[in-house]
C-alpha cells in the first residue's frame, strides 16, 4: 500500500506534543491554537451522519475547528473575500504596496503588548500612505483615497517576517470631492517620501508608548516597496492567499519522518529559485506557532473608501472612473472583521 502523501497537519500533529514536552513559554493564543489543530476533524469535536435515501450507504464527516491558524480550514472563506473584493474595484491602476519592519522591531510582537504592536503597525503605515497620496505633489493628491490592507507574518523558511500588504486603487476624491487619478499607471507616489513618513509615524507612535528599541532603527532604510498592479485583479488573487491560509501549504512539505521535516522554499535572493530546507520537526512546530495571532486581532484592514462603511465615495469613484455599476443589484455582504 502506498504510503500517503506528507501533509502540514500531519507534521504538527506528531511534533507539537514534543514541543509541549519542553515546557516552552506559550500565549494562551497558541495553546489554544495547538488544541484546534490537533483535534481537527477527530472524534474530539464529533462529527455529522450522512446517510442516503437509495441506499445503505453511510458517510461520516468530522466536524472542523475553523481556527485561523488550521491548515485544513479557511479555504471557503478565501474565495468569499476574493469574490467580494473584485466587486469592489474601481476602474483606475492598481499599486501594491509593501511595509516591512527593520529587524529590530520584531521582538515588539511578542508578549502581552503584542496586538498593541500589530495595531501601531497597521496604524503608521496607513497613515503614512494616506499622507503621501494626499501631498505628493508627483502623485494624484487625493483627499480622499482608499486601500485594503492584509498582514503577513512568515517568510519562505517560516521565519517570523512581518510585513503589511496594502492594495491601493489609482484614483481618489480631492478636497472639492472630484474624482483624481494617477498620472501614470506605473507611478503612486515618491519613494522615499513614503519611507521617511512611515518611519516618522512609527517611531512617534512607539515613543507615545514609551517601548525601548534600538535607536539605530531610526538611521536605517525602512523597507516600503511599490508595485504596480494592473487592474488589482491578480493581486486580489495573491493577497487571498493570506486572509485564511496559513504559513505553508501541503504541497511544499517533501517529507516528515520522526526527526524532521523537509519542505520546499523559494529563494528571491537566487531569481526564486525553489530549495528545500530540513528542518528539527520541534523547530518546525516552533515556527508555525510564531505566526498564531493575538486573540481579537484583525488581520485585513480596509480604510478611506475601500471601507465598508464608505460606500457612497466608493460608488462616486466608481462612476468618476468609468466602472459599470449595476444599480439595484443584490449587494455582497461585506465584513469589516477578519
Amino acid at each position: 500500500m502506498a504510503k500517503p502523501p506528507p501533509t502540514v497537519v500531519g507534521a504538527l500533529r506528531h511534533f507539537l506534543p514534543k514541543l509541549l514536552d519542553q515546557s516552552p513559554r506559550l500565549s494562551a493564543e497558541q495553546k489554544r491554537a495547538i488544541r484546534a489543530i490537533t483535534q481537527c476533524r477527530t472524534a474530539a469535536l464529533g462529527g455529522h451522519a450522512f446517510a442516503c435515501t437509495q441506499c445503505p450507504e453511510v458517510h461520516f464527516a468530522w466536524h472542523s475547528c475553523n481556527h485561523k491558524a488550521c491548515p485544513q480550514c479557511g479555504g471557503a472563506h478565501t474565495q468569499q473575500w476574493v469574490k467580494r473584493e473584485l466587486n469592489k474595484r474601481v476602474e483606475a491602476p492598481y499599486f501594491l504596496v509593501t511595509f516591512t519592519l527593520p529587524s529590530e522591531l520584531r521582538g515588539c510582537f511578542f508578549g502581552s503588548q503584542a496586538r498593541e504592536a500589530y495595531d501601531l503597525f497597521f496604524a503608521a503605515s496607513a497613515e503614512a500612505l494616506r499622507q503621501r497620496l494626499a501631498e505628493d505633489e508627483k502623485g494624484m493628491q487625493a483627499e480622499v483615497s482608499g486601500f485594503t490592507a492584509v498582514l503577513h507574518t512568515w517568510n519562505q523558511k517560516l521565519q517570523f517576517h512581518p510585513h503589511l500588504h496594502f492594495l491601493v486603487p489609482g484614483a481618489g476624491l480631492d478636497q472639492e470631492g472630484r474624482v483624481v487619478r494617477v498620472k501614470y499607471p506605473d507611478f503612486l507616489v515618491v519613494l522615499p517620501s513614503l519611507q521617511a513618513a512611515f518611519r516618522k509615524e512609527m517611531k512617534q507612535a512607539l515613543e507615545a508608548k514609551t517601548w525601548q528599541v534600538d535607536p539605530q532603527v531610526w538611521d536605517k532604510d525602512w523597507g516600503v516597496h511599490i508595485q504596480p498592479a494592473g487592474s488589482g485583479e491578480q493581486a486580489i488573487k495573491y493577497l487571498g492567499h493570506y486572509v485564511a491560509k496559513t504559513a505553508i501549504k501541503d504541497g511544499r512539505i517533501l517529507d516528515v519522518d520522526e526527526e524532521k521535516v523537509r519542505f520546499r522554499w523559494s529563494d528571491r535572493s537566487d531569481q526564486n529559485r525553489m530549495k528545500s530546507l530540513e528542518l528539527p520537526g520541534i523547530e518546525f512546530a516552533r515556527r508555525y506557532l510564531n505566526h498564531v495571532l493575538p486573540k481579537g486581532l484583525r488581520s485585513v484592514r480596509y480604510y478611506g473608501y475601500c471601507h465598508p462603511t464608505a460606500k457612497a465615495n466608493r460608488l462616486r469613484v466608481k462612476l468618476g472612473t468609468g466602472q459599470r455599476v449595476e444599480l439595484g443589484a443584490e449587494p455582497v455582504k461585506e465584513e469589516s472583521k477578519k
